[in-house]
């Protein structure tokens, strides 16, 4: 398992103390996660020093290793023409997960173990794509996300491509997001959130991350639902035209 997925499974769940002693900041319960663009290894030290939980590397393959020694945590680089060797190599240099692009990738791509993978979705939400897509073993599904614009139908359209590819989402964000955008992309099932810019930038987009609200609980939540039409105990009109018949 990759430590990226590892994240995502532990998102939202409060970290357990040791005795008395307080929790640190940094320990503080995440609802969505934030990952940073990085184009060199002093970007990504940048991007770790700003917090982080992760770098998706866009440079050049043979600075990788640095890439990932400078980040000090899961690192990720841009393979959207991935095949076996390019996979094996990056994660020989310390990739814990490629993103990639499924009409792009080499099938033998997706045969390395031990590294995970982010598929880059596209324009192309077919219902019939996405059930298919859900047939493989993907960390997260990669699509873009415009904070500015965030409309009800925008959520409710990532919500079933999450449903139907059965991967939480990983949102490349076009502007730096807010708290609320954050976590309206939670509720929609983003696992986390990419984004790009200096270090005042990806602290800004952390501090909101943090001030995302665990999940709220559903208003009909144990509320037991009327009876419809269809499913309601007969009446004893009901019963006398039963009589009737016998």
């Amino acid at each position: 398992m990759s430590k990226f997925r590892q994240l995502i499974r532990e998102t939202g769940k409060a970290p357990a103390g040791f005795g008395f002693a307080p929790l640190s900041r940094s320990a503080k319960a995440r609802q969505i996660l934030v990952l940073a663009e990085a184009a060199s290894a002093d970007a990504a030290k940048t991007a770790a020093e700003a917090g982080v939980d992760g770098v998706v590397f866009t440079g050049a393959s043979a600075d990788l290793r640095a890439v990932a020694s400078a980040a000090g945590k899961p690192t990720a680089v841009w393979l959207l023409d991935a095949d076996r060797t390019s996979v094996q190599a990056a994660r020989e240099a310390g990739a814990d997960f490629f993103v990639f692009d499924d009409g792009r990738a080499h099938a033998s791509s997706m045969t390395v173990d031990e590294i995970g993978r982010v598929l880059v979705l596209g324009a192309d939400h077919d219902e019939q794509r996405l059930r298919a897509i859900a047939g493989i073993d993907l960390d997260a599904i990669l699509v873009t996300g415009d904070p500015e614009a965030l409309t009800v139908r925008d959520l409710l359209a990532l919500r079933r491509v999450a449903s139907f590819a059965g991967a939480p989402l990983l949102v490349a964000s076009v502007e730096t997001p807010s708290a609320a955008a954050l976590e309206g992309w939670r509720d929609a099932g983003a696992a986390a959130v990419l984004v790009r810019g200096d270090a005042s930038v990806l602290r800004t987009v952390v501090e909101a991350s943090e001030a995302v609200p665990a999940r709220r609980k559903r208003r009909d939540e144990g509320v037991i639902p009327l009876l419809s039409p269809r499913t309601a105990a007969p009446t004893e009109h009901d019963h006398e035209h039963e009589d009737d018949d016998l």
